[in-house]
C-alpha cells in the first residue's frame, strides 16, 4: 500500500461522515449564491458585443435556467 492509498483511504473515511442532506444543500445554496450574482451582472456583459440585445441573445436568462435546472436535479435526487 503506498502513500497515496492512505490519503486516498483518509479523505474517503472523511468525507463518508459528511450526511449526504448537508452536502445536498451545500450544493443547492452554492446555485442559488450563483443565480444571485447573475442577475447582479450588467447586461452589457452578458450580452454578445457584435449583436443588438434581444432577450434570446441575454445569457443570463440562460445561466439562471441551467441553474434552476440543476437545483431542481439535487433538490429530488
Amino acid at each position: 500500500m503506498t502513500v497515496f492509498h492512505w490519503i486516498g483511504n483518509f479523505l474517503r473515511h472523511q468525507l463518508d461522515l459528511v450526511p449526504l442532506s448537508a452536502a445536498r444543500w451545500l450544493m443547492v445554496g452554492l446555485y442559488l449564491i450563483l443565480m444571485f450574482w447573475i442577475i447582479q451582472l450588467s447586461s452589457t456583459a452578458t450580452n454578445p458585443p457584435d449583436r443588438p440585445g434581444t432577450w434570446r441573445s441575454d445569457l443570463k436568462i440562460w445561466a439562471w435556467l441551467a441553474l434552476m435546472f440543476q437545483i431542481v436535479i439535487y433538490s429530488v435526487f
